[in-house]
């Protein structure tokens, strides 16, 4: 295989600079063959540099270590490695740190040729992490190496590890997923019937502020039954009505005090045969009379109460009934969302002075094109974007606590469109009434597939393309046939293998380094 030139050239800058050497550049050294070892674990990607090995020298084998968890290079704290061959003979070299964040450079040494096997041992919080290298092969001496057959470097886009730790770039290996094709739809959320409240007053009147409270403001939590304002009304029958009321219950409640009073004198004497039965018996009528009348004034007291009414004392007044208002009360618990009058101002019964509305529980309204009835069952799960973060499905049945409320029976004649209500929880109120969603909802078409997350795959001219990792620092441009898309997922039916790690954060960072005219140095100045 012919290397283009910038290749051979940066190829040498890593040998020589690995080797901590200042050679000359003899054609014997640009000769000089080197591997290089991609390996990934669960935890780690381990990306190796190092030239053919000669047994009993020293040979820089450069060391890339990603953790990805954080995607960031290892940074300090030793490693270990362990070198065993077929004999059984095994050498233990610890390196102490990272020349560089994320870069180790042990010179390792191999007293004999033949087949070694290699193991990185990293220490984590864990324990230690084991990561297997491939198998080294030791020449005997360097006129041996220089005649073994050089290996094929992979080609593609160049992207050094010390850019794609700075990028952020995280791979994942391709696999099988059970993939149920969705319907995605344009969704809208809307208050629950019952949800939304307009308080009005059923008088008109001067708004006042609750007595021992505080007028409501914007955005306040408030309880059903809560008295958020009171209305006192101007002088009119309705006062006087009221004060009447006030005033009867005031004496009709004497007239029983009194009554009560006189019905036991006249009992005690009674038993001392001072008094007739005759009159105790008036007595006895004159306290029930007493009682129903107060009772009557009562209920008529109550009837103003159940309507709002109650008094209130002006300032710096002790005695009397004081002024008549109409209590305000929230119909509904939540939140208020439209204060339309202040304290003082003249409010009348057409005026709505308080909206509130609990969104707790909101609905999602969809409406499902006639067409693709045929696709959805009688109880179809879904899920939902937020504008403000794609790719964020949240789930709405299940784990996500909500319920389907309504699947509609007949066709819109206009939209040609059936409608599709869930009611989802919504405690923390990040659905906000009126937002519009994306919903995709579950049909009965699923299938076993080979997938990658969607945020994998990028648009190129039209077309769906994903980036695969074939070594620590290349990856080559894939163009993808798609299939079902699933949520976070989507089906690859031709360009990706099982197994392969494709890039699945920063995949538009690749696009734009294969794009680029500069040529990036394929190589590290260590």
């Amino acid at each position: 295989m012919i290397r283009p030139l910038w290749w051979i050239l940066s190829s040498m800058f890593v040998l020589l600079a690995a080797a901590g050497c200042d050679r000359s550049s003899s054609v014997a050294e640009t000769e000089e063959k080197t591997l290089q070892v991609t390996v990934w674990t669960d935890r780690f990607e381990v990306f190796l540099e190092h030239r053919f090995v000669v047994a009993g020298e020293p040979t820089p084998f450069v060391t890339h270590i990603t953790d990805l968890q954080s995607l960031e290079p290892r940074r300090e704290g030793a490693v270990r490695f362990d070198l065993r061959n077929e004999a059984g003979k095994s050498i233990r070299h610890i390196e102490a740190g990272p020349a560089r964040p994320g870069i180790y450079i042990p010179e390792l040494s191999f007293p004999e040729p033949g087949e070694w096997f290699v193991t990185l041992r990293i220490p984590i919080e864990e324990g230690e992490a084991v990561v297997r290298l491939p198998p080294v092969t030791v020449y005997a001496s360097r006129e041996a190496a220089l005649a073994a057959p050089s290996p094929e470097a992979p080609d593609g886009i160049t992207l050094l590890k010390e850019q794609q730790w700075k990028l952020r770039i995280r791979t994942e290996s391709v696999g099988r997923l059970r993939l149920v094709a969705r319907l995605r739809v344009a969704g809208v959320v809307s208050a629950r019937p019952g949800s939304r409240a307009a308080v009005t007053p059923p008088i008109a009147g001067r708004l006042l502020a609750p007595r021992g409270g505080v007028f409501p403001s914007l955005g306040d939590l408030v309880e059903a039954g809560q008295v958020l304002a009171l209305v006192q009304p101007p002088f009119s029958e309705f006062i006087v009505k009221l004060t009447e009321a006030e005033a009867q219950m005031i004496r009709t409640k004497l007239a029983v005090d009194h009554a009560q009073r006189s019905y036991e004198r006249i009992q005690r004497l009674a038993a001392q045969k001072a008094k007739s039965e005759r009159e105790l018996q008036e007595a006895a009528f004159a306290l029930a009379t007493a009682r129903a009348e107060h009772e009557a004034a009562l209920a008529v007291r109550s009837a103003y109460e159940n309507a709002g009414a109650i008094f209130v004392r002006e300032p710096g007044k002790v005695e009397g009934p004081g002024l008549p208002v109409v209590a305000l009360r929230a119909p509904i618990g939540g939140r208020i969302i439209r204060v339309a009058a202040a304290v003082g101002e003249h409010v009348s019964t057409a005026q709505s002075v308080f909206t509130i509305l609990d969104a707790r529980r909101v609905f999602i309204e969809a409406r499902i094109p006639e067409s693709e009835l045929g696709l959805i069952g009688p109880s179809p799960d879904a899920t939902y974007e937020m504008p403000h973060a794609p790719g964020n499905l949240v789930p709405i049945l299940g784990e996500g606590g909500g319920r389907i409320v309504f699947f509609g029976a007949e066709v819109d004649p206009e939209s040609r469109t059936v409608p599709l209500v869930y009611e989802v929880p919504n405690p923390k109120g990040r659905l906000r009434v009126g937002m519009a969603l994306d919903l995709y909802i579950e049909t009965a078409r699923a299938e076993q597939a080979l997938a990658v997350p969607t945020s994998a795959v990028v648009e190129e001219d039209g077309r769906p393309v994903a980036f695969v990792q074939v070594s620590g620092e290349t990856f080559q441009k894939r163009h993808l046939v798609l299939g079902i898309r699933d949520g976070a997922f989507v089906q690859v039916l031709e360009g990706l293998a099982e197994g392969e790690r494709v890039v699945t954060q920063g995949a538009y960072a690749v696009r734009l380094a294969s794009v680029s005219s500069a040529i990036p140095a394929h190589g590290h100045a260590h």
